[in-house]
């Protein structure tokens, strides 16, 4: 068989993450979704008044025709973008930085061998993966580092790259998010090592599985705003294949077949303008499994993934605020996240009809990460995050031995003002 193709190099990694930085500093300088006045701090909580007026004003500014007379404090309309969501101007945070890789990995043959299921060698993508509570309008560039990740042995370094988008509708109480990861990383398709295989690719560029999002807000107040959604992973990645040596059949075919449901609730509670909290409870269900089948094509069965339960929680302090949006940074805020993944199935066995034994690599998944990262604010609309992410755990408790994290995110949507500017 053909040696897949190596298509990412650590170096074009690099290249792309130069990129990114540079598209970063020069959408700065733009003025496209600069807010229409001059930028403000924040003023006091306030409510949706019922008569469509700012508060504090009489009704009798309104002129008979219902329009608002001249001089008049200006109608408090419903937000135009995802920005406010009918959120009190207090309640703006970053987004939450995340801290996931994928879920666990299966071997062959008792422990000879090990690999990841369809897509995993790119990873999984939950909700806390650079995403707020808030419905915004965004788009965003994640790139991820991890170091050690347990897909072989002696571990393997994979780089992931995901681009997404975020769309408010349902005047911005409601949004769809669409994230497209690849990475490069372990070939989908691998030889079981031998004096007779060659080594395998852990340099190779593998598309991931799609993930969609839709996000409704549920509650708010002044300084507090819930949400809920669901999430779809489809199975875009390409199947897995192990193959004894080159030339010959795969040894084991399993199918990307499964289809994940990722129910999720999450909170945003910003007490002052400086301090906000947030966190994320996810469960993750696999819908149908992946089929797997044998040398001979016979079909053994199907491989379900385990259901999971993501809880996050983060921290942070806005430490500098400049009012000048020509300023390249106007506002940075310290992070501090907790994130906890813990399995609440197992991951099937199977027994293939030519005697191939497929286990789990761990039977519990019981992780415990910790994040730490600064985000800035750049300009009025975009948004610059660098963290590291390190295990708290051990042995089978650890996907990976450290993970580096970049994000930028363009939020746009639209004219704004000091009621509707993009939350952040």
């Amino acid at each position: 068989m053909a040696k897949h193709s190596r298509i990412l190099r650590a170096g074009t990694v690099t290249r792309l993450l130069t990129a990114a930085v540079v598209l970063g500093a020069v959408l700065s300088h733009t003025r496209d979704c600069r807010a229409q006045e001059p930028p403000k701090p924040p003023p006091p909580a306030f409510k949706m008044q019922p008569l469509n007026t700012l508060p504090g004003q009489p009704n009798s500014d309104r002129a008979p025709d219902g329009q608002v007379a001249d001089g008049a404090a200006q109608p408090l309309n419903p937000p135009a973008s995802a920005s406010t969501s009918a959120v009190s101007q207090g309640n703006f945070a970053p987004n939450m930085i995340g801290d996931a890789f994928g879920l666990p990995f299966i071997v062959i043959n008792d422990d000879r061998f090990s690999l990841p299921s369809p897509g995993g060698g790119v990873g999984t993508s939950k909700i806390a993966e650079n995403t707020s509570p808030i419905p915004r309008d965004r788009v965003y560039l994640n790139y991820s580092y991890f170091d050690g990740v347990p897909l072989l042995a002696n571990g393997v370094n994979v780089n992931r790259i995901t681009p997404g988008i975020e769309k408010t509708f349902f005047g911005g109480m409601s949004s769809i998010e669409v994230r497209t990861p690849f990475a490069s990383t372990l070939s989908n398709d691998l030889f079981i090592p031998n004096q007779n295989t060659p080594p395998n690719d852990t340099d190779s560029a593998e598309f991931g599985n799609l993930t969609a999002y839709l996000k409704q807000l549920l509650y708010t107040s002044d300084t507090l705003a819930v949400s809920v959604g669901l999430g779809l992973t489809l199975p875009t990645a390409g199947d897995t294949n192990v193959f004894l040596a080159p030339g010959l059949p795969p040894l084991v075919n399993i199918k990307n077949q499964s289809v994940h449901l990722l129910p999720f609730a999450g909170s945003l509670y910003t007490p002052t303008d400086k301090l906000f909290v947030q966190q994320f409870l996810q469960f993750d269900f696999d819908a149908n499994g992946n089929a797997v089948r044998d040398g001979g094509f016979q079909p053994a069965g199907r491989l379900n993934d385990m259901t999971v339960l993501y809880y996050s929680v983060g921290a942070g302090y806005w430490l500098y605020n400049n009012p000048d949006s020509n300023r390249l940074f106007t506002r940075i805020a310290p992070i501090v996240e907790l994130h906890y993944n813990k399995s609440l199935t197992n991951t099937d066995r199977l027994v293939t009809p030519n005697q191939i034994i497929i286990n789990p690599v761990a039977s519990n998944l019981d992780l415990l990460n910790g994040v730490v990262g600064l985000t800035a604010m750049m300009g009025e609309n975009k948004s610059l995050t660098l963290a590291y992410t390190t295990p708290l755990g051990a042995g089978d408790n650890r996907q990976f031995n450290g993970e580096l994290r970049l994000m930028f995110n363009w939020f746009f949507g639209g004219p704004t003002n000091r009621f509707s500017r993009v939350q952040f």
